[in-house]
């Protein structure tokens, strides 16, 4: 009995040091897309601060193609051990299940929601030759011939296309979509005039616009941008229902246990309140959000549906 009891206690006293704890590995955040984008920046920002708090390196893996399809793909379909995650937009994460026909993952059922990381309003330029000075000017043109006001965007169903297309919806007007094949194109065509106006992430707008490339109309979002102040929002101008922003956030695995997934969270809402990375944020015209799980999960619910309404009227497919 003696003999018995000794090796229950050497076994309790010995198997806390054998248990694993998370993690005991290096954490890989895939981003769908090329380096230097403005997906992987905030990825980049926060990877040092997670790495520091959890003890193991935190690497980015840039995986682009299909519009960011191939690198989420490849999560949803990953060991949901909390080792493999994903930094991706509403664009992947919200709108693409209504972009595509057959979209080999479904956000609400193989990802579940970990944080959104940061979010950034879009910006209505016009080059500064345009004769158009604002947007109430914009809108009378198109009304006046629909289908001729041409909007320039990163591509067909990016997220710029949605939110220029629900603009549309909300006024009751026609534009003319010209996709590029990127947001660098886009600006150079805005920049030259080649197209009427575009909608572009803040980070770009502000450089165009303090170098006086282009001319800033409004901002998307439901306030004014400090980056811009003098620069009013399409709801001041009398948009009805309009606030809406890109934003990024990191997901996982469905089945990635409940206490990694809010242990990442925290974590994430921590770098992101670092002096040093809100600073570095400001300069590329991103703002920090750092939500909960449960916060990102009803953000993603309730933008959904009201995206997956404008994307069917305005007829958006990228198959």
């Amino acid at each position: 009995m003696l003999r018995v009891l000794m090796a229950a206690c050497l076994f309790i006293v010995a198997a806390p040091s054998g248990a694993q704890q998370y993690p005991t590995k290096p954490i890989r955040i895939v981003v769908p897309f090329a380096a230097g984008g403005a997906t992987d920046l905030p990825a980049r920002l926060i990877a040092p601060k997670l790495s520091e708090a959890l003890g193991q390196p935190v690497i980015i893996e840039n995986k682009p193609g299909a519009g960011g399809v191939l690198g989420i793909d490849s999560v949803a379909k990953a060991a949901p051990d909390g080792y493999t995650f994903v930094m991706a937009t509403n664009g992947e994460l919200v709108m693409n299940p209504s972009i595509y026909t057959k979209l080999p993952y479904n956000p609400s059922k193989d990802l579940v929601p970990v944080s959104i990381a940061v979010e950034s309003p879009l910006v209505m330029l016009v080059a500064t030759s345009s004769p158009f000075n604002s947007v109430a000017h914009v809108l009378a043109a198109a009304n006046a011939k629909p289908g001729t006001i041409s909007f320039a965007t990163a591509g067909t169903g990016s997220t710029s296309h949605v939110l220029t297309e629900m603009l549309a919806l909300r006024t009751g007007t026609k534009l003319l979509h010209v996709a590029y094949k990127g947001g660098a194109p886009a600006s150079t065509a805005i920049i030259s005039g080649e197209v009427s106006m575009g909608l572009l992430n803040l980070g770009s707008s502000i450089a165009m616009v303090t170098s006086g490339r282009a001319r800033a109309l409004a901002v998307t979002s439901r306030s004014r941008v400090p980056e811009l102040p003098s620069v009013p929002t399409l709801a001041e101008l009398g948009v009805p229902d309009y606030a809406d922003s890109i934003w990024v956030g990191l997901a996982a695995p469905v089945g990635v246990p409940s206490d990694i997934i809010r242990r990442i969270s925290t974590e994430i809402a921590k770098a992101l309140a670092a002096p040093d990375i809100r600073a570095r944020l400001s300069q590329i015209g991103v703002q920090p959000v750092g939500s909960t799980p449960e916060e990102a999960a009803a953000r993603i619910q309730r933008e959904t549906p009201r995206y997956a309404e404008a994307i069917r009227q305005a007829n958006i497919r990228a198959d």
